[in-house]
């Protein structure tokens, strides 16, 4: 929709007589003629209509220049930027979007005409330029002086960090923060060249997307660093950093030659090693996938202090430093795995987002899905011993969590305000997008799929993308339209859930009556199960006797029927999602489930094996199966091999005791159960590493001997636990990096206010961030209430950055004996804590609260939240789903209960 402005320039003249007014009547004749009334004062010009959301198209961007004085022990800093402008129509007003800015000048030059601008500050988000006569439509330079802030509560923007003595400065723009450094055009679809100079003090280094193409004194201790002219790329992609920093040569691409560096904070440069060596790897592996080389001129990993992720920026990636730096003597297999993934995931977005860019924000799942997609698929191309097809079906199980949820997003959400925008950076946008793109990927395979990908990005190249050209792109290669079907999933949301029955009738094929529905647990309100429907890709498994098969359909009705094309007689078993790779949950008929895992699933692959374990705690949430027929199959689970499906089993019952559904009856049953189930292995274990072990072994050892110490109230290993944490105290080098997350935990569940007074100073004493938060999350742990109050208080004191000590408010939360009191003080100090916090962090409040399993507990959330979370970009739906997942706990709870109590007071619950 095109937006009309509408302004008249002060001193234009006006007709006088299309404003003139009627002499008033006089009460008395007078006694001369009267004379002519006086013209009416001119009205006055009408105000410009500001944007709402978006910007108008009365003007675009061609080209931009800024140049920044940034000097990281100041508040703010200067910035004069350069927009040439394609103006489509006469503008009187040019409206961009700025935040926390203060412009100081503004100008357009036009042909040979200088043309001042008045600024318009308000509202919100956007500034607007009204010129003293209206631009001319054709080429046109804006001209920007102005000043903006340097955080340190918010590590978006441009935010200031020190790290040891010394100050930096970052940036980060996704989705909306570019606003907050330069008057732009900060939306995904203008895709244009940046032109960055930054004037630094001498003694910085100075990065951004472009390798650097000039640097030059400016005097008085500064120097200019020009870079190199970008590719196109939108606002939000477009980042710099300023620190005395150091560098590590992290090597090249095989196939390009592009340069590989990681950036790190003065002195812990040493800490980066397993970053510089797995860096260019990994960005191999994607160079061979896209068939393409790697398209920007350089690749910087630059460690960001006080960050939670990591950021696709073209050349200049940023990452949280508990990712990139640890040092080689404490280095852990799960730190290295989670780098390594998350490099894949962010190096992806080169090509997959940042070179063919979402033309909007209701399209991010293009680049946020493939990238989440893309992890695995890479991973298992380059460390295929890592069980990454396993970490696929661990998310895609992820993501029918969060889709079981009536509130649940669309993957591709329409955006109608900042509030969507936000809210699309989700699970659903991520884990579902990735899980629907691998369905789809093995349903047209992977060769076709992989040319559609390479298809759409030569022809969307340094342009933006839609939902409609990706599908496309995919369709033209697999000579069949895939987008009714997908869109399916895409334009809709929840799970669906596919019943499936044998018939095996005399004298014909054997085939599957499917039936199809969404998924909906207990708790669930607002909607039918039968108002929806899919186009599903459907992949089973069969085993008859000693022949076995496959069958493949697209199903698109709610029933319908499938044959098992090659078996002669009944199967024996069915395997209804082959590899667990279909999006859907899924509900076996005639006692085929327990059949299945009877045995441990002995038959299937640990893919399916996860999937089967995942689908039935589902079905258990839908009331659809009694949880004691789930807990009955743990037994079995807890001797798979795989730590995978050994988390599976731990999921079954860890979470029953903090979800409320152990009685103190019972406990000392569901203690024994677990003891009994899962004392063999974590027994075969313990807390040392032995030599020889493999990786996952090491990985599974923390959560499995945390459970045995925790619900399993195993006293040796408490004991063991308490007397490592000692050690650790003393010389963290003294155990095992991969357990001592879990052996400081157990040690502060039961500790004292001594070892929290000893942690607590040793917090306050440490340097080394990864180490010191990792203290802060123990403070969290521990159950005394005098103790726990302690803890809660260091989110309010000066001692440690906020942004670290948030950790322990949410750590306090999930715990039974600890949630009273941690949300207590959230609601006692909410408005002390949002102060202090990164903006909109108040959003996420409300979760502190989910916790709680009942409707009493539910209503008081939605009491006290329901004014607040308006206040914060995305609140008002967090809100909506903290409140629906309390419902659903509580209608679980209330519904399964008996179920619980009544499989631990049998003498078979703890039988083998």
């Amino acid at each position: 929709m095109k937006r009309h402005v509408l302004w008249f320039v002060a001193g234009l003249a006006l007709s006088s007589a299309s404003h003139a007014k009627p002499a008033a009547k006089p009460k008395k004749p007078a006694p001369a003629p009267a004379a002519s009334a006086a013209p009416a004062a001119p009205a006055p010009p009408a105000a410009p209509t500001p944007p709402t959301l978006r910007l108008g198209t009365e003007a675009k961007p061609a080209r931009v220049s800024a140049e920044l004085t940034v000097v990281p022990t100041a508040d703010t800093f200067d910035g004069v930027i350069d927009i040439e402008l394609v103006v489509r129509e006469p503008l009187p007003v040019l409206w961009l979007n700025a935040d926390e800015l203060t412009i100081s000048r503004a100008e357009a030059v036009a042909g040979t005409s200088t043309i001042p601008g008045k600024v318009i500050t308000t509202p919100k988000d956007f500034v607007g330029i009204a010129f003293e006569q209206p631009l001319p439509a054709g080429g046109a330079r804006v001209h920007i002086e102005y000043k903006g802030k340097l955080t340190t509560r918010d590590s978006s923007g441009a935010s200031k960090q020190k790290e040891g003595d010394e100050w930096y400065v970052y940036t980060h723009f996704e989705p909306l923060a570019a606003r907050r450094v330069f008057p732009c055009f900060d939306e995904p679809s203008f895709k244009v060249p940046w032109k960055l100079t930054l004037k630094v003090r001498s003694t910085d280094l100075a990065f951004a997307n472009t390798p650097v193409a000039r640097e030059s004194d400016a005097g008085g201790g500064m120097k200019r660093v020009e870079f190199a002219q970008t590719k196109p790329l939108p606002s939000y992609l477009v980042a710099w950093a300023v620190g005395p920093f150091e560098v590590v040569d992290a090597g090249k691409a095989k196939k390009s030659g592009t340069p590989v560096r990681i950036i790190t904070p003065k002195g812990l440069a040493a800490q980066a090693h397993w970053a510089a060596e797995s860096s260019a790897p990994a960005l191999d592996a994607l160079e061979e996938y896209f068939g393409t080389d790697y398209p920007y001129g350089k690749l910087d990993v630059i460690s960001v202090p006080l960050f939670g992720g990591a950021m696709e920026n073209p050349g200049l990636v940023t990452f949280t430093a508990r990712l990139v730096l640890n040092p080689p003597e404490a280095e852990s297999i799960g730190r290295k795995r989670a780098y390594a993934e998350v490099a894949v995931h962010e190096f992806a977005h080169q090509w997959f987002g940042d070179l063919v860019t979402t033309a909007w924000w209701d399209d991010l799942w293009l680049n946020e899905a493939f990238a989440t997609w893309m992890e695995p698929k890479i991973v298992a191309r380059w460390q295929p011993t890592w069980g990454a097809e396993e970490e696929r079906v661990q998310t895609r199980n992820g993501a029918m969590e969060a889709d079981r949820l009536v509130s649940a997003r669309m993957i591709r959400q329409s955006i109608k305000s900042n509030d969507d925008v936000e809210n699309a950076f989700d699970g659903i946008t991520y884990s579902k997008g990735a899980s629907v793109i691998a369905m789809f990927e093995r349903w047209i395979g992977p060769e076709v799929f992989q040319k559609g990908v390479r298809r759409y990005l030569r022809e969307h190249a340094n342009g933006n993308g839609t939902a409609q050209d990706f599908l496309q792109a995919l369709s033209a290669e697999a000579g069949k339209d895939i987008t009714p079907a997908f869109s399916t999933f895409l334009d809709q949301s929840g799970v669906p859930l596919l019943s499936v029955d044998v018939k095996c009738d005399a004298g014909k094929t054997p085939s599957l009556k499917l039936h199809q529905e969404r998924y909906l647990p207990e708790g669930a309100e607002g909607v039918q199960a039968d108002a929806q429907t899919w186009q599903i890709p459907v992949c089973v498994r069969w085993k008859a006797g000693k022949n076995d098969g496959r069958a493949c359909t697209l199903f698109t009705e709610r029933d319908g029927e499938m044959p098992l094309t090659g078996a002669t007689s009944c199967p024996d078993w069915v395997v209804p999602n082959e590899h667990a790779t279909g999006y859907y949950r899924s509900l076996l008929g005639g006692g085929q489930l327990a059949r299945l895992l009877a045995d441990g699933g002995k038959e299937l692959t640990v893919e399916e094996r996860l999937g089967l374990a995942s689908d039935l705690y589902a079905l258990v949430r839908a009331g659809k199966v009694p949880y004691a027929d789930a807990l009955a199959v743990v037994p079995k689970l807890a001797q798979d091999k795989s730590r995978f499906v050994m988390n599976i089993a731990i999921d079954l019952v860890a979470g029953l005791r903090d979800g409320q559904l152990i009685p103190e009856a019972v406990q000392p049953s569901y203690a024994r159960f677990i003891r009994e189930n899962f004392g063999p292995a974590a027994h075969r274990l313990g807390w040392l590493p032995k030599k020889g072990e493999d990786e996952d072994t090491r990985l599974l050892r923390g959560r499995l001997l945390r459970l045995m110490a925790d619900q399993g109230e195993d006293p040796q290993f408490v004991s063991e636990a308490r007397r490592l944490a000692s050690v650790w105290t003393r010389n963290h080098q003294l155990v095992d990096p991969d357990v001592v997350d879990a052996v400081l935990h157990v040690a502060a569940e039961t500790g004292s206010r001594s070892l929290f007074d000893t942690w607590h100073e040793a917090a306050r004493k440490e340097k080394d961030r990864r180490e010191r938060n990792r203290l802060l999350e123990a403070l969290g742990a521990f159950t005394d209430p005098s103790v726990v109050q302690e803890a809660l208080k260091l989110s309010l004191s000066d001692e440690f950055d906020p942004r670290e000590t948030s950790r322990l408010l949410f750590a306090a939360s999930r715990r039974p004996a600890t949630r009273p009191l941690a949300y207590a003080f959230v609601k006692t100090n909410f408005d002390a804590l949002v102060a202090r916090l990164p903006r909109d962090s108040g959003a996420r409040f409300p979760f502190i609260g989910t916790s709680f399993c009942d409707e009493e507990h539910r209503a008081d959330v939605e009491a006290f939240f329901k004014d607040r979370s308006t206040k914060f970009t995305g609140g008002p739906r967090l809100l909506t789903q903290a409140l629906e997942s309390m419902r659903q706990c509580a209608a679980f709870r209330k519904a399964q209960e008996a179920s619980v109590a009544g499989f631990f007071t049998t003498a078979k619950a703890s039988v083998n």
